[in-house]
């Protein structure tokens, strides 16, 4: 299998900074693409691949918002997520949030922003990825998304309890 990659569009390298110590003991590479289009054509390599996406609400960049959807549409495989480091308001932040995951992020990311929370996300993302490239896991299904429930959770309304 080829290594494992983190494509990160962020015009400062904020983001890769962040991620560098876990990506060096993880041993994924880590690129760093200058233009939503080449972003763009390294997540379609065929390769586990984590997508990380700055992106400025505040500001009237678009492209950044266009490749979360275009990856979504057309790498389904490849989670995205969206990075801001701009602080908005609780009801502002909620709204941005709900465009990109209406976009296809899996992820939408504000500050306060904690390496650990960066890291956390990532790794779960990335393990999900290559086992679906090593065990040719089907990519999931567009739409939203709910995690499986544990074995040891009683659902009473699958039961017919529910009161």
């Amino acid at each position: 299998m080829r290594y494992p990659q983190l494509v990160v569009l962020d015009p400062d390298g904020w983001i890769a900074r962040q991620l560098a110590e876990l990506a060096g003991e993880s041993r994924w590479l880590v690129r760093g693409p200058r233009t939503c289009a080449d972003a763009l054509a390294l997540a379609r390599e065929p390769r586990a691949t984590v997508l990380l996406v700055r992106v400025e609400p505040a500001e009237d960049k678009t492209d950044p918002f266009a490749l979360v959807g275009d990856a979504h549409r057309l790498c389904p495989d490849v989670p995205v997520v969206a990075v801001s480091d701009v602080k908005l308001p609780d009801a502002d932040r909620a709204a941005w949030s709900a465009v990109l995951l209406d976009l296809g992020a899996r992820f939408v990311l504000f500050p306060p922003l904690a390496k650990a929370v960066m890291e956390d996300v990532v790794s779960g993302l990335m393990a999900a990825a290559v086992r679906r490239v090593v065990g040719g896991e089907p990519p999931p299904a567009p739409g939203p998304r709910t995690p499986p429930a544990p074995d040891d959770v009683i659902d009473l309304a699958d039961e017919g309890l529910h009161g």
